[in-house]
């Protein structure tokens, strides 16, 4: 087959009319495939659909046991630093009662020296002024 500029110069009629049937054949062939790929991707979807489902609610599934978790997380946290707070309290008052009940011997009795010595001060001191 002859062509010129990109067209098809044909001197037989015969040679036209099998161009014509190949062509339709072609087309029909395409048609025919085109239909294939469609039955099957419409197969495939709902599988497709139904696994992307499958996978949303597993993915829901998973961010509810996310936020519980953190929820959990920040109480325990919570109480941690509560606790923490409170134990500091307790040795802190635990290490003050130790210190007031250990103190040296000679110590509580130069406070009590002292003590009654502001005592007798005071007891002199107001007898002259009566």
């Amino acid at each position: 087959m002859r062509t010129i500029n990109g067209k098809l110069i044909t001197q037989e009629q015969n040679q036209l009319d099998t161009i014509k049937q190949q062509t339709q054949t072609m087309i029909q062939h395409y048609q025919h495939l085109e239909s294939q790929v469609n039955t099957i991707i419409q197969q495939q979807n709902p599988k497709n659909l139904q696994e992307i489902n499958t996978v949303k609610t597993h993915l829901q599934k998973l961010d509810r046991r996310l936020n519980s978790l953190e929820a959990t997380a920040s109480k325990q946290f919570t109480q941690f630093v509560i606790i923490n707070i409170f134990s500091m309290i307790g040795l802190i008052g635990f290490w003050f009662w130790f210190e007031m009940s250990n103190q040296p011997t000679y110590q509580k009795n130069k406070a009590q020296t002292h003590a009654e010595s502001i005592e007798l001060y005071l007891t002199i001191h107001s007898t002259d002024f009566s």
